[in-house]
């Protein structure tokens, strides 16, 4: 939580150093999954991908 969660100055949160952009396949860059791949994508903060899984983490851990 420390590493990639984020308190900003108007108070809200931000889940940071997501990998912006995911997917398998393709014609011209193919994306294999590698572990490779996966690093060398840009990362940004508060990518859907990253948010969605924890809020509902923290849903689970305020039970």
């Amino acid at each position: 939580v420390e590493r990639f969660i984020r308190e900003n100055g108007d108070g809200t949160i931000s889940v940071t150093d997501v990998c912006s952009v995911a997917g398998l396949g393709g014609e011209k860059n193919y994306r294999d999954g590698s572990f490779s791949y996966y690093i060398s994508e840009p990362v940004r903060d508060d990518d859907p991908k990253a948010v969605s899984p924890f809020i509902m983490v923290s849903i689970l851990l305020d039970k």
